[in-house]
């Protein structure tokens, strides 16, 4: 028999609306709350541009993201750690 496994939706720590903000703002108070952020847990940030130098930053430091944009003309940026294993695969929404 296949084992099931388990989908766990990550709760959420923060929600961050930066789309008004200026660089590095909005890179700078990303960095500070995933410093705070509890496993199994995800920060959603708002940002009018896509943030590719905070992607290479994420990654280095041992979290994944997941970036779309929204038609509303901004970019929806989730983040959680990568060593949740149940993260990866968790509904993100």
């Amino acid at each position: 028999m296949g084992e099931s496994v388990e989908r766990k939706t990550l709760e959420l720590f923060r929600s961050i609306d930066a789309r008004g903000w200026e660089p590095p703002q909005p890179f700078e108070r990303m960095l500070e709350t995933l410093e705070e952020l509890p496993r199994g847990s995800k920060v959603v940030m708002l940002v009018p541009c896509e943030p590719r130098p905070l992607f290479r930053t994420l990654k280095a430091n041992g979290f994944d993201y997941r970036c779309r944009f929204d038609p509303a003309g901004h970019f929806e940026v989730t983040v959680w750690h990568a060593a949740d294993t149940l993260a990866s695969s968790a509904s993100l929404d």
